[in-house]
C-alpha cells in the first residue's frame, strides 16, 4: 500500500484504506477499484492524497496507523459537535469587532460552554481513548492522516494531539502534564471559529490564538494548561512569533531570568506539532512535503522558530522514511531506482529496510531488499506526494 495524489490516481487503482468523511462514516471501503466519477468526486470533496494498494508484485507492506479508525472518528465526531455547537453560540460574533470578540468569550455565557457540563465535554470524553493508543507505540507512523478540505480542521487537531503527546513523552512530561498537552493541541485552533476568513494571515494567527486562550481560560479547572497551547503555538524562540512575541531558551527547563511572559513548554511542544503537520499535509498555497523534507524543514527551523531540544525529541519518535513510503535511491550505485520501506528501524528511524521493485528506466524488477543500516553509503528520498 502507498499514498498517492488523488490529481495522480488512474481509475482501477484500488483504495488500499478504508476512507471516512468527517463524520466517521466510510465514503470508500478498502479494496473498491476506483472510477473515474470516484477520482471526480475525491476532488470535488477537496482530498489531495489517498491511499491504494500496491501495484507491484511481491511487495505487501501495511502502513501503520497512530490511531485506529474507531478511535479517530470518534475524536473526530467529538471535535467536529463541540465545535458546532459553540459556533451556533458565538460564532455569529465575527462581524463584530475584536474588543467585542473579547469581551464575549469572557462572558458568562462563554463560562457555560467550556464547563464541564458545556459542548467540550465531549472533548475530554474522547482523551483517554486517544491516550491509551498513543502510548502504547514507541514512534508514529510518520505519513499524516488523509484530510478532506470539510474535516480538515478537526483532523489537523487530532493529528497534532497525536503528535504533540508522543513528542511529550520524548520530553519526559509526566501523565497529567501529557494529558493537558492532548487536550490543548486538540483545541489550539478552537479560536478559528471567530476569525474572518478573508482576514491576512497575521490578523488571523494573532486573533485566534488570542480568543481561543480567553475563551478556554474560562474552564473550571484551574490546573488546565490548554488555554497556553492555543495561546502559544504560533510563538517562536527567538520572540518574532505571534501574538506575544515570547522568547524561549531552547531547552525543556523554563528559564526563569528571561523577561516574562516565559511560554510553556506544552505551548513549544504544539508549536512542532502544529508545523509538523502543516507540512506534510500542505497549508494554504503551500503543497504538502514529504517526510524527509518535512523533517529537514523543521530540523532547519529548530533554534530560531522551533525550540531545539522539542525537536530532537520529535527527531526520536518519527521515521524519515515511514512504513510503505515509495523512495528513490539517490546514490551513484542504483541511482534513481525505486523501492518500497518494508521496516522501520526504530533506532535509526532514517535508516530503514526497503525493497526495490524497479529500475532507473520505470521498469519492473524482481523485489530486492536492502537494509540500509547496512549500506551506510546508500542514500534515498521519499517520492513526492
Amino acid at each position: 500500500m502507498r499514498v498517492v495524489r488523488v490529481g495522480d490516481l488512474k481509475p482501477g487503482a484500488v483504495v488500499g484504506r478504508a476512507l471516512m468523511d468527517d463524520k466517521g462514516q466510510i465514503l470508500l471501503q478498502r479494496g473498491v477499484a476506483l472510477t473515474a466519477e470516484y477520482i471526480q468526486a475525491l476532488r470535488g470533496r477537496g482530498y489531495t492524497k489517498l491511499f491504494v494498494a500496491d501495484p507491484d508484485p511481491g511487495v505487501e507492506v501495511e502502513p501503520e496507523e497512530d490511531l485506529s479508525p474507531a478511535t479517530r472518528a470518534k475524536a473526530m465526531n467529538a471535535l467536529k459537535t463541540s465545535f458546532e455547537e459553540i459556533e451556533r453560540d458565538l460564532g455569529t460574533l465575527r462581524r463584530q469587532s475584536y474588543e467585542h470578540l473579547l469581551k464575549a468569550c469572557n462572558s458568562d455565557h462563554a463560562r457555560v460552554l467550556v464547563s464541564e457540563k458545556g459542548p467540550l465535554a465531549a472533548i475530554q470524553s474522547v482523551i483517554d481513548s486517544v491516550l491509551n493508543e498513543i502510548l502504547t507505540q514507541s514512534t508514529l507512523a510518520g505519513l499524516t492522516s488523509i484530510k478532506s478540505a470539510d474535516a480538515e480542521l478537526y483532523e489537523h487537531s487530532i493529528d497534532v494531539c497525536v503528535v504533540g503527546v508522543m513528542i511529550g513523552r520524548a520530553c519526559g512530561l509526566d501523565n497529567a502534564r501529557v494529558r493537558q498537552l492532548a487536550t490543548g493541541c486538540l483545541l489550539h485552533d478552537i479560536g478559528m471559529m471567530f476569525v474572518d476568513p478573508a482576514a491576512d494571515r497575521v490578523t488571523q494567527i494573532k486573533q485566534h490564538t488570542r480568543l481561543g486562550y480567553e475563551l478556554l481560560k474560562n474552564n473550571e479547572d484551574p490546573d488546565i494548561m490548554a488555554p497556553h497551547v492555543a495561546y502559544e503555538h504560533h510563538e517562536r524562540q527567538d520572540g518574532r512569533g505571534l501574538p506575544r512575541g515570547t522568547v524561549g531558551s531552547n531547552t525543556l527547563q523554563r528559564n526563569r531570568s528571561l523577561s516574562p511572559p516565559i511560554p510553556t513548554l506544552i505551548g513549544e511542544i504544539a508549536a512542532v506539532a502544529d508545523i509538523y503537520d502543516m507540512l506534510l499535509s500542505g497549508a494554504g498555497s503551500h503543497p504538502a512535503m514529504t517526510p524527509d523534507t518535512a523533517l529537514q524543514a523543521i530540523h532547519k527551523a529548530a533554534g530560531a522558530h522551533l525550540n531545539r531540544a522539542v525537536v530532537e525529541a520529535l527527531m526520536r519518535v518519527v521515521p524519515v522514511y515511514p512504513l510503505g513510503m515509495e523512495v528513490i535511491v539517490r546514490s551513484e550505485q542504483l541511482h534513481n531506482y525505486s523501492g518500497i520501506v518494508t521496516a522501520v528501524n526504530p533506532d535509526k528511524l532514517d535508516r530503514p529496510r526497503i525493497t526495490l521493485v524497479r529500475n532507473n528506466a520505470g521498469r519492473a524488477i524482481e523485489p530486492t531488499e536492502i537494509d540500509l543500516m547496512e549500506k551506510p553509503e546508500m542514500h534515498i528520498r521519499c517520492r513526492g506526494l
